[in-house]
């Protein structure tokens, strides 16, 4: 009987004091960001059977409250993301997707860094001046081509103690993302700092405009849309895109009402290139809307296509002779839908084209739907990755590897990979500039504290009753 007592004793003193310890690792962590506070529960144990005798104990077991989050802090930090709902981030010790399950790492604590790759070198261009100055008479520019990166460094997106972030990445000639439920197609998000990017040709016009419908038959209308054209750069090899402009030359047709005939020229005098395609003939109704175009892109729309086929320009090197340049030909579909026959000034309300010159990587940042974005310097933006989430079933069940970071558990169930606005379910959102903080609230940990200690001061005086039971016995013998 006393033996029991004093096991009894002993093994509540070890739990409470256990229970102390994590109640001190939860207040410790009141202010880390996206720490998940742990509580211990209690169960008796059978530690030895006599004749007739249970010897019990009792033992703690440590839970931890993974599915309970905490308020959402803003920083204003580009790369600070938080996670509301269900959902983990999913790291990797590496730069690249674990082989194994084993090998993932999972977290909630949003908040990332660009990490150079110091094993991998950087590639640094030669010494020599690429500089390429190309003088385009027709429209009377000269424009700077560009030279290769200086220096090409491979950036990782990082969390503070080396765990690489893994998402979607853009297709590089769609920018789509292919997304999965499970965990194939991720990747380590990377940049390539002081890269070269973004620039293209045009290919499509969207314009919205008005041809005044007082247009006198022996008068035309023009408007003017600035495009881009590639060419490659002699020296270095980079393509590089010149400005120039489309001309949308308008003229009343002086034997039928409400009809006109569309011609395309090219630059600023008209002469930097030559269409293939039109003249197109546009109809409007009597409320002047347009109602038809002839010949259109083959749709039967609203729009047309036409072919560029651009004069040569001159250019001049620091490395090569002085020469002349072809840019490449260029097809543009243009959507003459908002274009409208109405009283008033022939003018341009709007127009989108998506050419634009060569941009740096210059910045990047998190947005509310889950992407990182990557800004340039041509004043392009892209979304460069998709940012997904791991969801379990039993998340509390996962492998604590600190308060911040957990391994998987197969008592966590299956792991479903999900991203927002694809597979969701309304489980997910994000808060872009912010971070989850500490779940951990103080008044409650304050009240284990005193219950704790209470729990252990009767532990303890049980154990100080059963020794002088055992100095009385042994007085008697």
């Amino acid at each position: 009987m006393l033996w029991g007592a004093f096991t009894n004793s002993m093994t509540a003193m070890m739990s409470q004091s256990h229970a102390m310890n994590v109640i001190s690792q939860n207040v410790a962590n009141v202010n880390t960001g996206g720490y998940k506070s742990a509580v211990d529960t209690f169960r008796t144990i059978l530690s030895e059977t006599t004749a007739g005798t249970n010897l019990l104990g009792v033992t703690q077991t440590t839970r931890q409250s993974v599915e309970s989050q905490g308020n959402v802090l803003s920083t204003g930090e580009n790369l600070d993301m938080a996670i509301n709902g269900q959902g983990m981030f999913l790291l990797s010790g590496e730069a690249g997707q674990p082989a194994n399950l084993s090998d993932y790492v999972f977290g909630r604590y949003g908040s990332f860094q660009w990490t150079v790759d110091q094993t991998a070198s950087a590639s640094t261009a030669s010494a020599q001046d690429y500089d390429v100055v190309y003088d385009d008479s027709w429209n009377g520019t000269e424009t700077n081509g560009d030279n290769p990166a200086a220096s090409n460094q491979v950036t990782y997106l990082t969390t503070s103690d080396g765990y690489y972030l893994l998402g979607y990445a853009a297709d590089p000639e769609t920018g789509e993302f292919t997304t999965s439920s499970s965990l194939s197609g991720l990747s380590a998000i990377r940049t390539d700092r002081y890269g070269l990017a973004g620039g293209q040709a045009t290919d499509s016009i969207d314009l919205r405009a008005n041809v005044d419908s007082e247009t006198e038959a022996t008068d035309s209308a023009s408007f003017n849309i600035p495009v881009y054209k590639q060419v490659e750069n002699p020296d270095s090899g980079v393509t590089d895109y010149l400005s120039d402009q489309i001309n949308f030359v308008m003229t009343p047709d002086p034997s039928q009402e409400n009809v006109w005939s569309l011609e395309l020229t090219c630059g600023s005098n008209g002469t930097s290139g030559t269409t293939v395609g039109g003249p197109y003939t546009l109809t409007f109704d009597g409320d002047g809307n347009l109602t038809s175009v002839v010949p259109d892109d083959g749709s039967g729309g609203l729009s047309i296509k036409a072919t560029v086929e651009w004069n040569d320009i001159d250019f001049s090197s620091a490395s090569t002779a002085s020469g002349s340049l072809t840019p490449a030909s260029s097809t543009l579909s243009i959507d003459l839908t908002k274009l409208t026959q109405l009283s008033g000034d022939s003018k341009i309300g709007s127009y989108d084209q998506n050419g634009n010159v060569n941009g740096y990587l210059k910045d990047s940042y998190f947005t509310s739907d889950g992407f990182l974005v990557g800004s340039y310097s041509n004043g392009e933006t892209k979304q460069l990755y998709q940012i997904p989430v791991a969801t379990f079933n039993a998340v509390n069940q996962m492998e604590a590897l600190s308060g911040t970071l957990w391994a998987y558990n197969e008592n966590a169930g299956d792991i479903v990979v999900r991203s927002q606005g694809v597979n969701d379910e309304g489980l997910t959102s994000w808060t872009a500039n912010a971070v989850e903080q500490s779940n951990v609230v103080l008044e409650d940990e304050f009240t284990n504290m005193i219950l704790t200690q209470k729990a252990y001061s009767m532990a303890s005086k049980v154990f100080q009753t059963a020794d002088e039971m055992t100095v009385t016995v042994r007085d008697l013998k």
